[in-house]
């Protein structure tokens, strides 16, 4: 799949393989539906989780499911429970013929973008187009621009958006900047990583400060920062070149991860201690929470803020606004940590089934807020969030 011009070869074995698959199963329905029957009497399963409500500004974002497995986007006021429709996907597809991969809105709930994609393209192709609507203050919902071959995308503040294009070896390499109203064409580049083993991302934290350009391979990162706040189109190129903080150089082995709570980046990484050792790691070594101020972000300026046992692991972490949340492996079984930041004080969640359960963090979109949600797993409990 990394190679555009097999992709052809790759569908035909795909459409070959599947049709194996049928053949060689042919009779067995009433076996697999007996199955089915039996596993489920021996595990248990509960009702579908909640929707997440997502809080931004005066609105409440939330999603929605339907008995034929479509999903419609909407939001209410937070002081009344009339809803209103965004994009419905089965709308889409039945009269666009599309399908939404990624759907955002902006930090000042007046843009919209819908990545989507053709539902009868089986090419393979992992990019799409961007559709950009205006969500307007009387109800309505005017779609106002769109971007091609996009990736992945965030928005900026005001009418910004950022996303993500990919090279010929099918790898996002780039990060551009589109001013929503000009043409894709004025599009400018923010940031272009040249290594072809890489790939580029871009996200924002979660207290919307700032966004984080990712540039990853399978055991390496090397993450620049720069602030929400920040106007690429006023900028000189030397303006915008200086925008972008460089948080620690990649080393092979070194893998860290940003977010940024009041005055600092909380950085989980297991790079060595010694921040002199930039030396390649053959074997990687075990991940640490570590934290820097907003203004020097670079490993120069880290200061641990957790350090584990030998017999535990740090998996996760979850910011939110006085508080993060820490998940880690101790002795192979799941532990959940709690860090008050105002308090300065630690506790541990209690876990159901004595701990012997999976445990990974679940949607939060929510900063400010005391509550987390979990998904929680045993061999005989599927996936339930808590």
């Amino acid at each position: 799949m990394q190679q555009p011009e097999q992709s052809d070869k790759v569908g035909e074995y795909l459409r070959a393989e599947k049709q194996y698959t049928n053949q060689v199963m042919a009779g067995t329905e009433r076996l697999q539906a007996k199955l089915v029957r039996e596993m489920s009497k021996a595990t248990e399963v509960e009702a579908m989780p909640p929707s997440v409500e997502n809080r931004n500004g005066e609105f409440i974002y939330f999603v929605e499911g339907t008995g034929d497995g479509s999903l419609v986007y909407c939001r209410r006021r937070v002081d009344s429970d009339r809803k209103q429709v965004l994009m419905d996907s089965a709308r889409l597809l039945r009269r666009k013929g599309l399908v939404i991969r990624l759907l955002h809105v902006s930090g000042n709930n007046t843009w919209m973008g819908c990545l989507v994609a053709d539902a009868n393209d089986d090419s393979g192709r992992e990019t799409g187009t961007l559709l950009l609507y205006q969500l307007c203050a009387d109800g309505r919902i005017e779609q106002c621009d769109q971007i091609s071959d996009v990736y992945n995308f965030v928005f900026g503040s005001g009418g910004a958006v950022f996303y993500t294009v990919l090279n010929h070896k099918l790898r996002a390499n780039k990060v551009m900047g589109h001013s929503i109203g000009d043409k894709q064409s004025a599009d400018i580049t923010i940031y272009e990583e040249h290594d072809t083993e890489c790939f580029l991302d871009i996200t924002c934290t979660k207290d919307k400060e700032f966004f984080i350009v990712n540039s990853s391979t399978l055991d390496s990162s090397e993450l620049h920062v720069f602030s929400s706040k920040f106007d690429f189109w006023t900028a000189d190129k030397e303006q915008r070149k200086n925008a972008l903080k460089l948080v620690r150089p990649r080393q092979k082995g070194v893998e860290y991860f940003v977010d940024h709570q009041g005055s600092d980046f909380l950085i989980l990484t297991n790079s060595p201690a010694d921040d002199t050792q930039r030396s390649d790691i053959a074997e990687p070594l075990p991940f640490r929470l570590v934290r820097a101020p907003t203004q020097t972000p670079s490993s120069g300026s880290w200061e641990e803020v957790m350090t584990v046992q030998d017999n535990e692991r740090i998996e996760d972490l979850e910011v939110f606004k006085d508080y993060f949340m820490v998940n880690i492996k101790r002795r192979g079984l799941p532990a959940v940590l709690i860090f008050d930041r105002k308090m300065g004080k630690r506790s541990e969640l209690k876990l159901p089934y004595n701990g012997n359960c999976a445990v990974r963090p679940d949607a939060n979109p929510q900063l400010d807020t005391s509550f987390v949600r979990l998904s929680i797993s045993s061999p005989v409990h599927l996936d339930s969030v808590v």
